[in-house]
């Protein structure tokens, strides 16, 4: 392993956790704006805003795991457990959303991006001390 590209990688994964509050924050706004004062549905736009934030945690996860690989361990392991539920939130949301019979189906990313909002907090307490 190219162990002298951690400090790289550690940047890069720290740069992705506050850039995902941001995004998730800016989504959550979106879907709440779309969904119930526009009282509208889930537009082309929109959906492939929700697929560019998930590939975003995507990789923030495998800089993750890249780390943890180079014996880089979380601050609590718990961390670990918040990385795996920011992947899995938001697809989730997209399968409940796309195989909904009743319109219009922005609650479910509602949902999904305060879930993300939360666990990107809470994965960002429990990444690194201090």
């Amino acid at each position: 392993m190219p162990y002298h590209l951690y400090p790289l990688i550690d940047q890069l994964h720290l740069f992705f956790s506050r850039a995902t509050l941001i995004v998730a924050l800016v989504m959550f706004g979106l879907a709440v704006y779309i969904g119930l004062i526009r009282h509208g549905d889930v537009t082309p736009r929109f959906r492939l805003g929700v697929y560019a934030t998930t590939a975003f945690v995507a990789i923030q996860a495998l800089l993750g795991v890249l780390m943890y690989a180079m014996n880089g361990r979380p601050f609590e392991e718990v961390h670990l457990i918040y990385g795996v539920g920011a992947v899995l939130a938001l697809p989730f949301f997209i399968f409940v959303e796309t195989t909904a019979k009743k319109r219009p189906a922005m609650g479910s990313y509602i949902w999904g991006f305060a879930l993300l909002l939360g666990i990107a907090v809470r994965g960002i307490m429990t990444g690194a001390p201090g």
